[in-house]
Formats: C-alpha cells, sequence, structure tokens
C-alpha cells in the first residue's frame, strides 16, 4: 500500500500554480533585488579604485603648480566616475624622505579629509615604500560612502582607498593651497 501511494504521488503531475507563485515568487524577488545590491556594491568599489588610480595618476604627471581648487575638482571628477554616493573625501600628500626620515611636503584634504601633517604621519607610514634621501612620493587617499539602495544584509560601508605613485616628469609636485581660481 504505501508503495502505490508512493507511486501515484510520483507520477501526478497535477498541481496549483497560484499557490507554487505564491510560495516561490517571493524568494525570486529578494534573490533578484539581492544580487542587484550586492554586484552595485562592487560596481561602486571597482570605481572608486579605479577611480583613485586615475587622480593619482593625473597628480603624477603635473609638472606645474597643483592648487586647492584643482584637487577639489579632481574630487569633484571622482564623485561623477564613482556616481550616485554623497560628496567623496579625498586627501592628497607629497611626502618625501629627509634625512632617513619620511617628512610631509604638503597636504590637502577636501571634503572634511584632514590634511597629513608630520606629527600625524604615522598614521600611513606603513603604506610608504622604502625611498633614497630627496625621494618623494605623492600618497592619494580617497573614502567613497556606500549606502545600499535596499537593506537586504548589507549594510553602509565606507570603501577607503590609497595610491602611491612617484612624481613622473619632474622630482616633486608642487602644491599651492590657494583655493580660489583664477579668472579666465
Amino acid at each position: 500500500m504505501p508503495s502505490r501511494l508512493l507511486r501515484r504521488f510520483w507520477n501526478d503531475t497535477g498541481a496549483a500554480v497560484a499557490f507554487e507563485t505564491v510560495l516561490v515568487l517571493p524568494m525570486l524577488i529578494w534573490a533578484f533585488i539581492g544580487s542587484f545590491v550586492f554586484f552595485d556594491a562592487f560596481r561602486v568599489y571597482n570605481t572608486s579604485i579605479k577611480a583613485t588610480y586615475m587622480i593619482a595618476d593625473m597628480i603624477s604627471r603635473q609638472t606645474s603648480t597643483v592648487y586647492a581648487y584643482d584637487i577639489a575638482g579632481m574630487t569633484n571628477i571622482m564623485g561623477y566616475v564613482v556616481r550616485d554616493v554623497p560628496p567623496v573625501e579625498m586627501r592628497v600628500t607629497q611626502i618625501g624622505m629627509v634625512s632617513g626620515t619620511y617628512r610631509v611636503d604638503w597636504s590637502y584634504g577636501v571634503n572634511g579629509a584632514a590634511r597629513l601633517f608630520n606629527a600625524s604621519l604615522s598614521q600611513v607610514e606603513h603604506l610608504l615604500p622604502e625611498m633614497g634621501n630627496g625621494e618623494r612620493i605623492v600618497l592619494v587617499e580617497t573614502t567613497v560612502a556606500y549606502d545600499p539602495p535596499f537593506d537586504l544584509g548589507l549594510t553602509a560601508i565606507d570603501f577607503e582607498n590609497q595610491t602611491l605613485v612617484r612624481p613622473r616628469y619632474a622630482g616633486q609636485v608642487p602644491f599651492d593651497d590657494d583655493d580660489t581660481p583664477p579668472n579666465s
């Protein structure tokens, strides 16, 4: 008797589509929205890394003076590239090696990023490579805040990126902290 009932159940092809839809549709919607959230977070993360590299490369190629408004403009470009995020925080710092010690030549922060000083250099010293006396390196640090569009297990997160570049065409990148653009 049990084998006959089991065989009859196994061969039965009748179903209640409405009932199955009620069970499966919420899971499909959750999976679709969840994959959107995770892929969107991955997109913002990858784009923020690439944009940080782009900004660092732009600064490393400078042969003329970089002004504070240039860095603010680069931050705006990064926000445009990353898309749909609150203002990007960015700090650009040129660090040199003087008598075997790292020294901050200049630093500038945008959108709440604090400048880096010699007294606070220990915060980033673990990122710095070995350098010879007189060498300089530019450190670009960015923070991109990401808040997922739906609450499906992924909370708000800050993507922090750091990129080090050497000045390409000169020994250093000159900086002026004047933040008023010229009238041209």
